[in-house]
Order: structure tokens, then sequence, then C-alpha cells
């Protein structure tokens, strides 16, 4: 579903499926603009969800969070837009938290995926 329409992933995605999609290992993708870094992300984050489907085959949403950290406010707000339309057939809930957008305590707690900045990122969890 959060890959509809692709027919295959590209050589850098294929190389790092396994890791991507089937460890906890720590990654580092190292590519140029449109290479494809943003669907390794959503391959991790698919991951997460997949670790969280209880025996029904529901969606345990109050079970995890995943914290996306954009370079800035505008790809923030990009990636809010992708990463919230390829999920929400999953009914997982994505969020905005920069300077420019502020969550409340309930709205956290009903957010499966935050996306941020660094700057907004420190100061939250200092």
């Amino acid at each position: 579903i959060a890959f509809k329409g692709t027919k295959t992933l590209n050589r850098i995605q294929s190389i790092v499926f396994d890791a991507a999609y089937y460890t906890n290992e720590n990654l580092l993708i190292s590519a140029p603009t449109g290479a494809g870094k943003t669907n390794i992300a959503m391959l991790t984050v698919l991951r997460e969800i997949r670790q969280n489907i209880d025996d029904s085959g529901i969606v345990r949403r109050d079970q995890f969070k995943v914290i996306y950290v954009a370079p800035m406010k505008a790809l923030a707000a990009e990636m809010v837009r992708n990463f919230g339309t390829r999920l929400q057939p999953l009914g997982i809930t994505v969020k905005e938290l920069t300077g420019d957008m502020q969550l409340t305590k309930s709205e956290i707690q009903n957010t499966q995926m935050i996306v941020t900045t660094p700057e907004k990122w420190d100061v939250v969890t200092r």
C-alpha cells in the first residue's frame, strides 16, 4: 500500500532493502537528490509498523512512534504530505513538529509519525 504504483526498487533501495526492512541496524544513506532515500526511510517505517501488528492483523498504533528528522522546515512539510498520504491507508497519522507547527500532548499521543527539524527536536528533547 505504501509503495502503490512502484513496480520495482531502484539499485540503492535494493542494496539496502534487507537491512532497512528486516533489521534494526543503523543506516547511513549518502546518495544524490532523487536517488530514493525517502523510499528507504519508508522501508524502515514499514518495518516498525510490521513489528506492531497484533495476531488479528490490527496495527497497535499506541505502541510506537517514528521520528523523522528533516534538515529544514520546507522539507518537513513535504515529508508530512508524502508519508501521510502513503501511510493513511494503514491508519497511521503523520504530523509536523517544527517552529511553525506545534502539537498538543493529545496530538502527540495520537500521532504515530512525527516529522521534525533538528532544531525543534533538540528543544523538545532537552
